[in-house]
């Protein structure tokens, strides 16, 4: 998200589009304080990026014509006018860091601040986390990516319009702004994070301000068709955050937004803006330095406070953001739009990242933490056993050649393979893939991550698994596992949804116990009919916050509101939230389907359920148990012997 440029010409800067950025922040920032229900808010990022495409456009398009245009001049532009806000921002944020964040996010915060300096912080972020997903609010650098896309954008913007001839110059833009689209279409529904993340999947959104660009350079207006185009724009812009969420995101929404504003830039070159739009203006002129303050305050609260941040202390953090935004507003974004990019002025930008950046991984190394390893991602027995797409028979994912016990799942069956390698006779197994349940001719789908693509392909992988299985006569005993809550009715906030095939093909479904009591049933019988033994284990008691974290924020003694003593899990508050999977696994028992072996009667007593074991926390989040816990909870219950006496 960025601001008009420093040294632009004059016609520019027009208060309508100031008002447009003010409310994309102000968006952006009540969707991060939680303080009303705004699903979309994340849009206004959306309409930043069109606005950005539009002025740069302008600028490069129109200096161009004139024959003045530099890439120099361009550049040194850019630089003013975004790294002294961004600098400081982060040096600020660097500072601050090492007091509130434990080392494992810390080690990520110092990846960030990299990228966020070299402006390739979205290629970080794909790597670490899903924008969606709940571990991002704890990202303190994690709305630089924006940031990134658009410099990355500003780097073949010039090029491609200084050789592409003026007359050509909108079909191009149409047409590569529709390559950008498309391919962000294909994107969302096999990779939506990387759909996210990239500037060409995003460069459809700064491509459409740069065509309406070019539209209003040579002279189109829509003045007739404002008088109703433009109100129409601005409700759909109000309204839309109220309407849609993350799910498919970027897509429909997105698309809804990028060219509402696109219009709005069109038609209101001509129109003086309404009176009431008039405050908006001073907040449309600091939505640079607001958007970069305002998220590290959010993001530093989401790791203090383990459990959910109140809204007293969000409100609190809107008004200093507000404050802290004045500051850098008067003091540095506006005192150094003008500063002279000499070579005395790059050896001092280059040198202020490698200093803050080199502090902090000297502090991160100077303070390492040796729980560190539990709170990565407990992937089993090796990353390769993570499958993304087919299953292919795996060396580095079995303990010995003709290993006796296959575990098969999702992240539920991944958390298990460590802590069965060290008890099961015979060596272990594993085929696991994220999400993907071991249940036969059905999958998890829905409107965020999950689409139809990725169901069928999931479907595909466990008959793959299945047949895999029948030549394998070494393998006798197979634990299946699950977290079941994106099966299981009413286990999830969301949209889950189960494709299943039926004799009239593949059908979505409502999410329906009976329909995965069959799937169950459909899969232990195929199992049992190539001679094998089957076990199903349970998911081990959870809790609504971040185990792991609390564990280590509580060892580290670091500032932090917990949930509970000692970060231990609340049982009767575990049997409410997980009621609907527990009573799945019930009748699951009662119609003695398959044995169900659980960690209940083994980390809990009547109250709390044990978290910790040896200073170490056994789990790595909310419900998965993390690499040391997996070994710990296994051998404390002999959980590879129990595995093969209770599989039937």
């Amino acid at each position: 998200m960025t601001s008009q440029a420093a040294a632009s010409p004059p016609s520019i800067i027009r208060p309508d589009i100031q008002a447009l950025r003010a409310l994309a922040i102000l968006l952006v920032v009540v969707d991060h304080a939680h303080l009303i229900y705004l699903p979309g808010g994340f849009l206004g990022v959306d309409i930043f990026f069109v606005i950005s495409g539009y002025l740069m456009m302008r600028i490069i398009e129109g200096e161009a014509e004139a024959e003045r245009f530099s890439f120099r001049d361009f550049y040194a532009r850019r630089i003013r006018r975004l790294m002294p806000a961004s600098y400081a921002t982060l040096v600020v944020t660097a500072a601050v860091a090492p007091l509130l964040l434990d080392s494992f996010e810390y080690a990520k915060f110092v990846q960030q601040l990299a990228g966020s300096f070299t402006f390739t912080t979205n290629f970080i972020l794909w790597r670490q986390i899903d924008y969606f997903d709940s571990g991002a609010a704890l990202k303190s650098l994690l709305h630089m990516w924006s940031l990134a896309i658009e410099e990355q954008y500003y780097l073949i913007l010039p090029l491609l319009t200084v050789i592409c001839p003026r007359r050509l110059r909108p079909i191009a833009g149409v047409l590569l702004t529709a390559a950008s689209a498309a391919l962000c279409l294909y994107a969302v529904q096999r990779s939506p994070s990387a759909a996210f993340y990239f500037m060409p999947t995003r460069a459809w959104e700064l491509g459409l301000g740069s065509v309406a660009a070019m539209i209003v350079r040579r002279g189109v207006t829509l003045d007739k068709a404002g008088f109703w185009l433009r109100p129409l724009c601005a409700l759909t812009l109000l309204v839309i955050p109220f309407v849609f969420d993350q799910r498919g995101h970027p897509g429909l929404a997105a698309s809804v937004a990028c060219l509402a504003t696109a219009n709005l830039l069109i038609s209101g070159q001509i129109v003086r803006p309404a009176r009431a739009l008039a405050p908006l203006i001073p907040i449309g002129d600091r939505s640079y330095s607001l958007y970069l303050v305002h998220w590290p305050l959010f993001a530093f609260a989401n790791n203090v406070f383990v459990g959910p941040v109140p809204w007293v202390v969000n409100a609190l953090l809107v008004v200093l953001a507000l404050v802290l935004t004045e500051i850098q507003y008067r003091l540095v974004e506006q005192p150094l739009r003008r500063f002279k990019v000499d070579g005395r002025a790059i050896a001092i930008l280059i040198a202020i990242p490698v200093v803050v950046v080199g502090a902090s991984v000297l502090w991160a190394r100077h303070a390492p933490h040796p729980n560190l390893p539990d709170r990565d991602w407990n992937v089993g027995l090796n990353e390769r056993c993570v499958f993304k797409d087919d299953f292919q028979r795996e060396s580095a994912c079995q303990t010995a050649p003709g290993s006796k016990t296959l575990v098969w799942g999702d992240s539920f069956g991944m958390h298990l393979a460590g802590g069965l390698a060290e008890t099961a006779p015979g060596g272990v197994a594993q085929a696991t893939r994220t999400v993907c349940g071991p249940f036969l001719d059905m999958a998890p789908v829905n409107g965020a991550l999950y689409h139809r693509p990725w169901a069928e392909s999931c479907m595909r992988f466990n008959r793959q698994v299945l047949n895999d299985l029948g030549r394998r006569p070494e393998i006798d005993t197979v634990v299946l596992s699950s977290a079941l809550t994106q099966y299981v009715a009413g286990a999830e906030d969301g949209d889950w949804r189960v494709l299943a095939q039926t004799p009239g093909g593949l059908e979505e479904f409502a999410q329906d116990d009976t329909r995965l009591l069959a799937g169950l049933a459909r899969t232990v019988e195929a199992l049992r009919r190539q001679g094998k033994r089957v076990v199903l284990v349970a998911p081990p008691p959870s809790a609504p916050y971040n185990i792991g974290r609390c564990v280590d924020r509580l060892h580290a003694g670091l500032w932090s509101v917990f949930p509970t003593a000692n970060c231990a899990i609340d049982r009767d508050e575990y049997a409410r939230r997980r009621a609907p999977v527990l009573k799945f696994l019930a009748e699951v028992e009662r119609r003695g389907i398959v044995p169900v072996i659980g960690f209940d009667e083994v980390l809990c007593d009547a109250r709390r359920c044990q978290v910790v074991s040896a200073g170490r926390s056994l789990y790595l989040d909310n419900d998965h148990f993390s690499q040391s816990g997996s070994r710990v909870v296994a051998r404390r219950m002999n959980l590879g012997v129990e595995v093969r006496s209770q599989a039937r």
